[in-house]
């Protein structure tokens, strides 16, 4: 319980809570306003931040390492840096990586894979790690001293907190109109 509440308090964070109405418009545009289409996109989303999270638990559970030490490694680093590197290059038009409602020049009506779908929930979770470790030290600490069942339970709990707000918006999309817009707030925030 406490993982599901901790993984919903994730999405009020600075590096979180605007991504999740720029995720979910992008599936809308993707899908057409096809609700279904709308629901496959938030739903294998929401199912590659849990992948991370299982992840996190795997290694947590057999490596005992916690949630952000991955950026301890150097190979990890440099791989992240190459991506995010990339995705720069494309948004300052050296190439294009079509990345469908995240700043692509091309018409937004191109269908984007549920394979999109699934990696962009994997990046934006690594990605959100330095933002939201402070809630989740805490919870990883206690998880590795714990039973392997324990910790993948309470790390899939939180990784299904984070979801949530895809997963109800994806089965109800008018709910998009409650979050907040991004803007200069996020900065005072």
């Amino acid at each position: 319980l406490f993982g599901l509440v901790g993984g919903l308090l994730l999405n009020l964070m600075p590096c979180v809570l605007p991504v999740i109405g720029l995720k979910v418009m992008s599936f809308i545009q993707q899908s057409g306003d096809n609700r279904w289409r709308v629901w496959q996109l938030n739903f294998t989303y929401a199912i590659g931040i849990i992948s991370v999270f299982v992840l996190l638990g795997t290694l947590a559970a057999f490596m005992e390492m916690g949630w952000g030490e991955q950026f301890s490694s150097v190979g990890f680093n440099i791989t992240l840096a190459v991506v995010v590197f990339a995705f720069a290059l494309s948004f300052l038009g050296v190439w294009e990586i079509p990345i469908p409602g995240f700043g692509s020049s091309h018409d937004s009506s191109q269908q984007e894979g549920l394979g999109a779908a699934f990696a962009k929930g994997v990046l934006t979770t690594i990605l959100a790690t330095p933002c939201t470790g402070p809630l989740l030290v805490p919870a990883m600490s206690w998880a590795v001293s714990q039973s392997i069942g324990v910790t993948y339970v309470v790390l899939m709990s939180v990784g299904l907190g984070l979801a949530f707000p895809y997963l109800l918006i994806g089965a109800f999309p008018r709910l998009i109109a409650f979050l907040p817009k991004p803007g200069m707030w996020m900065e005072t925030f």
